[in-house]
C-alpha cells in the first residue's frame, strides 16, 4: 500500500522568543536616538557617534558612547539579521527586554568584559546592544565582573528599546 500526502517542507525550529509587544522596523530608527538624554546623563557618555560597520558583507548603522568618567563605553548596532540565529552558540542565554527575546553573549570576562545583547524586533532585524570595560579597576586592578557590565548592557538595552518603540509610534 503506497500512501502519498501533500506537504510542503517540514517545519523549522520553534521561535526561542516570546511575541514582540510591538514590530520595530531598524529603518526607520537613527541609532544615535536610541540613546535617551536621561540615559546618557545616567551612564555619564557624550552625544554618541555614528557610523556604519560590515558584518558579514552587510552595511549596519551603528552609535557608540565613549564616557572619561566611567570605565564603559556603549553601542547599538541595527542589524538585518534574525536574532534567533544567536540561538545556541557557546556562551549565550537567552533572556527578554522591555518584552522582546533576547540572547546574551559575553567576551574577555578576564581582562576587558564585554556583554552583548542582541534584541529580537522584528523578523530578520535586531538591536545589538554592546557595553565592554575599557579600564581594569583603578583599586585592584582586577577585571570588572561580568554581571556589572552586563547589568549596564541590560539598562542600555531597555532604554534602546523604548526609544525604539517612541520613534516608530
Amino acid at each position: 500500500m503506497l500512501v502519498a500526502g501533500c506537504g510542503g517542507p517540514p517545519p523549522g525550529p520553534p521561535d526561542p522568543f516570546p511575541p514582540r509587544p510591538e514590530v520595530l522596523d531598524i529603518e526607520r530608527l537613527e541609532p544615535c536616538g536610541l540613546l535617551s538624554p536621561q540615559a546618557r546623563a545616567v551612564f555619564q557618555v557624550d552625544e554618541g557617534r555614528s557610523g556604519t560597520a560590515q558584518l558579514r558583507g552587510v552595511t549596519t548603522r551603528a552609535c557608540g558612547w565613549g564616557s572619561l568618567d566611567t570605565p564603559f563605553d556603549y553601542s547599538v548596532q541595527l542589524i538585518p539579521q534574525d536574532a534567533a540565529q544567536a540561538v545556541g552558540a557557546a556562551g549565550t542565554v537567552l533572556g527578554s527586554v522591555e518584552g522582546y527575546g533576547t540572547v546574551r553573549h559575553t567576551d574577555r570576562e578576564e581582562t576587558f568584559p564585554l556583554c552583548e545583547i542582541l534584541v529580537d524586533v522584528n523578523e530578520g532585524q535586531l538591536l545589538r546592544i554592546q557595553v565592554q570595560t575599557v579600564e581594569r579597576r583603578r583599586d585592584n586592578g582586577a577585571a570588572y565582573p561580568i554581571e556589572q557590565v552586563c547589568g549596564q548592557a541590560e539598562l542600555a538595552a531597555a532604554d534602546a528599546v523604548r526609544s525604539a518603540r517612541a520613534a516608530t509610534s
